[in-house]
């Protein structure tokens, strides 16, 4: 089922499906920032590109699929060579039918609760994912608690344009000079690297196809700041809108969707590389297994949450 939410601002509408974000208008202009399809079969079609989901347990990779937690090792199902992506493929958080927990007319609450063992992860889980309007700005939040120790590290997947055909000719900042590259399986590597002078330097705005003719295969790279502060971490824009990503949590993943190819998205458009990019809020990938990041260990009976922010403005 799809909800929608509005304000004086926004118009947003998510499905119980994988609590997904599947419109998001600005009323002033009419442009809705985000891909998605108007039949949930679709979303089921195209799972790999996980579309405006809430993906979870663990966004994005861990290497082979396996981690060491208080002495503990786990090894969890594999869906993207030999790691595990997003937490589990088609049987992660975005292909799990959640349940409606409130509903006004600014803000839903949905919850799913996740079974120990379920894609490997240890604990049983409660998850609520919030979208809030406020103004010019959605808010997607979620928390958890569980009964054991495991692994938490959601984010939202929101493919986002701002109404133009593709990401080319958008510009894009990225406030940290930091990023983090990746092996030939597009597995984060335990290095952070700095942005000067190379494809990943968003420091100043940019044009988007600049910066990707650099690249054999567009950007799927972390950036890195390694703190849990409110922070502006991306601001997309173009001639018209612009929208700020904030958010708490302690880097952020880029991808600019050379891969993607869907089609029947909504409006009739059919969706292939560039035509939107992903700004992926998250703790540092497969950061559960290296020693020199925030771990993302939602600690037994302990509630934890975080948050990412949409501001919507005009130009």
């Amino acid at each position: 089922m799809i909800y929608t939410i509005e304000n004086e601002y926004i118009t947003a509408c998510i499905s119980d499906l994988g609590a997904t974000l599947v419109k998001l208008i600005d009323k002033k202009s009419g442009t809705d920032l985000v891909l998605g399809f108007e039949d949930e079969k679709d979303y089921l079609l195209n799972s790999g590109a996980n579309i405006g989901a809430s993906v979870g347990r663990n966004a994005n990779r861990i290497g082979n699929a396996e981690f060491v937690l208080n002495g503990t090792g786990y090894h969890l199902t594999k869906n993207d060579n030999n790691n595990q992506l997003h937490g589990g493929g088609d049987k992660g958080f975005a292909f799990k039918r959640w349940t409606k927990e409130s509903l006004s007319e600014t803000e839903i609450v949905l919850s799913y609760y996740s079974k120990d063992g379920e894609e490997g992860f240890p604990g049983n889980m409660k998850v609520s994912v919030s979208y809030q309007l406020r103004n010019n700005t959605l808010t997607w939040a979620y928390s958890g608690i569980s009964d054991e120790d495991t692994v938490f590290n959601m984010t939202n997947h929101s493919y986002i344009c701002l109404g133009d055909d593709n990401i080319l000719n958008q510009e894009l900042r990225i406030y940290t000079d930091r990023y983090s590259p990746v092996d030939e399986y597009s597995l984060t590597k335990d290095e952070v690297l700095p942005v000067k002078d190379t494809a990943f330097d968003f420091t100043d705005y940019r044009r988007i196809g600049d910066n990707l003719s650099m690249t054999e295969k567009g950007i799927d790279n972390n950036y890195v700041w390694e703190n849990m502060d409110e922070k502006l971490q991306a601001s997309l824009r173009n001639d018209r809108i612009q929208l700020d990503v904030y958010s708490d949590l302690p880097d952020m993943h880029l991808y600019t969707a050379y891969y993607l190819s869907a089609k029947n998205g909504k409006y009739g458009k059919d969706y292939d590389k560039y035509s939107a990019l992903c700004l992926e809020s998250q703790f540092y990938p497969n950061g559960i297994n290296y020693k020199d990041y925030i771990k993302p260990i939602l600690k037994k009976n302990k509630a934890v949450s975080h948050y990412i922010r949409y501001e919507i403005k005009e130009r």
